[in-house]
């Protein structure tokens, strides 16, 4: 005799289930978002003053600074390729902000030592909680 019960899951089962992912997806999306902003600020950071040190040896070297990132090839490996993440980032005062550029500048200083690297008019202290 066959027996005339179906196996499988419930409506409510699976209704359940469905509910428990979504209050774990609720509360993980934001947490990873806030995670890919940390490490863009993280990276812009590490490139800034990456770029910084190096503006200040090339001063120090040729007397002057210099006229654009590229020419900061023999101090930065791959300077050419050097950009900035895509996404949001961190700013101090501001929090989180969508990067515009994609390209590193330089600030021009008065003097040795003054002249910074920087993205979209913002140093490397500028970023950050």
């Amino acid at each position: 005799m066959r027996n005339s019960g179906q196996e499988g899951f419930s409506l409510l089962g699976v209704l359940i289930a469905v509910m428990i992912i979504g209050i774990v997806a609720t509360i993980a999306v934001p947490k990873f978002n806030a995670a890919i902003a940390a490490a863009n600020t993280a990276k812009i950071e590490a490139d800034l003053s990456t770029l910084d040190s190096a503006i200040l040896v090339y001063e120090t070297e040729h007397g002057a600074p210099p006229s654009e990132i590229n020419a900061l090839d023999g101090y930065v490996n791959d300077v050419a390729k050097l950009a900035p993440p895509k996404g949001k980032c961190l700013l101090k005062g501001i929090g989180e902000t969508t990067i515009e550029s994609t390209a590193y500048g330089l600030e021009a200083g008065t003097g040795i030592g003054e002249h910074r690297a920087t993205l979209d008019g913002h140093t490397s202290g500028d970023f950050g909680r």
